[in-house]
């Protein structure tokens, strides 16, 4: 079977996919939340339930459960946790359970769901989600989280980046003008990605927030081998997802 990927630029265009069944889906969210979950479960959280709404999360909290969450870049209040990879490195989180709840990226992980296996990618853990993605026997679909249903140019550049991978570049046919532009983009940028992310939309609101996402931790290509899944409401490592 020939397997196809494509590349949805915001999750507000996903609903227009061209791939609908043995869908895998990749969800990129690099400033934030993709960055982050892994750098979670690198310090050793056991697993992590995404939510899509404040209220929800608010009530894991009441439960007892730790909870990072964020509204447009700053953490919320009653959060233990904000959405950094930083905030992370403590091990008050070892083995437990962490509700997560962000702008984008945990919006795109509940939007790819209905559609099959999920997976959390970044920079970080690039080649282990490209090696997983490429033993599934299902079509790819990388699915950008953006900026409240806009493009950003990092998500784009990651998802690029992933194309360009040898094991994804020769186990997948390319679908859609999208797959291209992102592909092109990481060619032109992949030696000053640095430059071109101090440069985007999304790093400046930060920046102008006073929030640093660290990008020299941030854009360290294979950091983790880790690929956090998301399946029946939880997300868990792939080993032990049993994959």
């Amino acid at each position: 079977m020939t397997k196809t990927i494509e590349v949805i630029l915001s999750p507000a265009l996903y609903q227009h996919r061209l791939t609908r069944e043995n869908q895998i889906t990749v969800v990129v969210d690099v400033l934030r939340f993709t960055s982050s979950l892994t750098a979670a479960f690198h310090y050793g959280i056991s697993e992590v339930i995404p939510v899509t709404h404040i209220a929800v999360a608010e009530e894991y909290k009441r439960k007892g459960f730790p909870v990072a969450a964020e509204r447009d870049g700053l953490k919320l209040p009653f959060a233990d946790f904000g959405n950094s990879m930083s905030g992370f490195d403590t091990p008050a989180i070892i083995g437990k359970s962490l509700v997560y709840c962000t702008t984008n990226g945990t919006v795109a992980m509940n939007m790819g769901a209905d559609s099959g296996i999920v997976v959390a990618m970044a920079f970080t853990n690039m080649s282990s989600v490209a090696e997983f993605v490429a033993k599934q026997d299902f079509n790819a679909v990388i699915l950008c989280s953006g900026w409240k249903n806009l493009l950003s140019i990092e998500d784009t550049l990651c998802a690029g980046a992933l194309l360009n991978h040898p094991l994804i570049k020769q186990g997948f046919q390319q679908q859609g003008d999208e797959c291209t532009l992102a592909a092109d983009l990481w060619l032109k940028n992949e030696h000053g990605l640095k430059d071109a992310i101090m440069q985007t939309a999304h790093y400046k609101r930060l920046i102008g927030l006073g929030v640093d996402p660290n990008l020299d931790l941030l854009l360290t290509l294979d950091l983790y081998s880790l690929v956090p899944v998301y399946r029946d409401g939880v997300i868990r490592l792939a080993d032990v997802q049993g994959f």
